[in-house]
């Protein structure tokens, strides 16, 4: 248990926590629930941060959008309970056979070894993880009550953003909601980032890119991306990190747009340009991200470009051995057109996400509607 919520399963875990399929006590309802695992020593940042992703998502009501039922710290380790989605991640979906839905099977993924992988890249992140070590619940189970988050004599636990806001005091961080890399100049402060090398890319599978089904699913799932879009937006949200991995698909084929622990509300973008800070998944970030300047909802636009490009294409628009490189490709140059790559691509959504890569944000659509517009001509 933790707090009203008996773990039933795990779902997936990352470089900072996990993700557990839970049962509500008080409801009888089976919820998702994040729990941020780093324990004593954990990240403030990743605390704020989820603080952050209640209070985006909390009053946002969407069928596209992820809903939020409850936050939280329990024992020292901070948590999130959401709407439980059985389905897919955007490409994973986009990858499977919908004529068996071989990996749909009672709502559960097939293991990644067993699911194809024609396009043959991974995400790079700010933040990811050197390794990835499952969390012993059954060592939380077995902690004290009277030791229940303590840190440095302080009693944090309780419900609310707030107390995640509290356990992040207590750490004696800075108070900041990014973690980042000043890439202003390109320069200097991101030489401890340049000796990892990105992920590498492999050939694409035209002909499976270019299968019909395929088309049509990815053009419906765009469509309702941009809904969901259009709805963050005019409540003056900027999600800050759309990619597929971002992009759940359920078993009825309805999109939800996850995972806005860095979005950011459009009056407070003048802290992220001070800082002069980035956050987000380098080959996704808009040029105007990477640069520290003030973003808007044509930054997810361009964001959404790159994720259709290397959807149609099978490869990323921009192509590095380190981060530092990608920074400068995304900056200088321009991508190689997608009928180059993929000629029998589709018309209309080759259109969209050229257009979506403007490195001006002028010369891009302006809103997610103008999109489906061109999606539904």
């Amino acid at each position: 248990m933790i707090g009203q919520y008996q773990i039933l399963s795990v779902l997936g875990t990352g470089g900072i926590g996990s993700v557990y399929r839970a049962l509500d006590k008080r409801t009888n309802e089976e919820v998702a629930l994040k729990l941020l695992s780093s324990g004593p020593a954990l990240d403030p940042i990743a605390a704020r941060r989820m603080a952050r992703e209640f209070e985006a998502l909390y009053d946002l009501s969407h069928p596209n959008v992820v809903r939020v039922f409850d936050t939280g710290v329990y024992r020292g380790y901070p948590y999130l309970t959401m709407e439980l989605i059985e389905g897919l991640t955007l490409r994973e979906f986009l990858m499977v056979d919908h004529s068996g839905m071989p990996a749909m099977c009672s709502g559960r993924l097939a293991s990644p070894a067993a699911r194809p992988n024609f396009e043959g890249f991974d995400e790079g992140s700010v933040d990811s993880a050197e390794s990835i070590v499952p969390f012993d619940l059954d060592r939380l189970a077995q902690e004290p009550d009277s030791d229940a988050g303590l840190f440095a004599g302080e009693h944090v636990s309780g419900h609310g953003p707030e107390a995640l806001r509290r356990l992040a005091d207590v750490i004696d961080e800075p108070f900041t909601d990014d973690r980042g890399t000043d890439v202003s100049h390109l320069t200097g402060p991101v030489a401890a980032v340049t000796e990892k090398e990105m992920p590498r890319v492999r050939e694409p599978n035209l002909i499976e890119l270019n299968r019909p089904e395929r088309v049509a699913l990815l053009k419906d799932a765009v469509l309702q991306v941009c809904d969901a879009l259009a709805y963050v937006h005019a409540r003056g949200m900027v999600h800050r990190d759309l990619k597929p991995s971002n992009i759940m698909v359920d078993e009825d084929r309805r999109v939800r747009l996850m995972d806005f622990g860095l979005a950011k509300y459009l009056a407070e973008d003048t802290v992220l340009t001070a800082a002069g800070r980035i956050v987000g998944t380098y080959r996704y970030m808009a040029p105007e991200q990477l640069q520290g300047e003030r973003l808007d909802g044509r930054s997810d636009l361009y964001s959404l470009g790159v994720m259709l490009y290397e959807l149609l294409a099978g490869r990323p628009p921009f192509d590095a051995k380190t981060p530092i490189e990608m920074c400068q490709r995304i900056l200088e140059q321009e991508a190689v057109p997608l009928f180059a790559i993929n000629p029998d691509a589709d018309e209309s959504l080759v259109r969209v996400a050229q257009r979506l890569m403007h490195k001006d944000p002028s010369e891009r659509f302006q809103t997610a509607e103008e999109i489906s517009e061109v999606l539904f001509e």
